[in-house]
């Protein structure tokens, strides 16, 4: 296996495992509320936040694997739409899902020779630092979703 395969298959295993941390975002967040994914805790991002969030820059690296510009900026990252109803924080997970499945297949077929190639621009890294650098920010928010639903749950009893 490529590195640029194992790259996309590390990306899809973040929605639907199996990976080395024993767990997806599938399985965090199918019983996730609509009342639970807005709701923030401490001064938290909420889930929805945070689902926002990393969807945002897996669809960026996305669009850039495909060859279209980079137009994600840092400040803008954050900004996720007002979620109200169960039916819009469903369209939302799809989105990320829909994202990722994408991102995932552009790497796995990203030419392996171009993967230290620059990315953008020389001060973002290589194709590589980048696709390895949304993993490990996707799983860094991750697992913020999950202690945030653990802490949720817990008020409830």
């Amino acid at each position: 296996m490529t590195t640029s395969q194992l790259l996309g298959v590390h990306l899809q295993q973040l929605i639907t495992g199996p990976n080395l941390t024993g767990s997806h975002l599938l399985q965090h967040l199918d019983d996730v509320s609509v009342e639970e994914a807005i709701t923030s805790l401490y001064g938290l991002n909420s889930i929805a936040q945070l689902v926002f969030h990393i969807h945002y820059y897996i669809n960026a690296v996305g669009d850039v694997l495909e060859g279209k510009p980079l137009l994600a900026k840092d400040s803008l990252s954050f900004d996720a739409p007002l979620i109200t109803t169960e039916a819009a924080w469903q369209l939302q997970k799809e989105q990320l899902y829909a994202a990722t499945h994408r991102c995932a297949q552009l790497a796995k077929d990203f030419p392996q020779e171009k993967l230290k190639e620059e990315f953008v621009l020389k001060k973002y890294g290589s194709y590589e630092h980048n696709l390895v650098g949304l993993l490990e920010h996707s799983h860094y928010h991750f697992g913020q979703i999950v202690l945030i639903k653990k802490m949720l749950r817990a008020q409830l009893k």
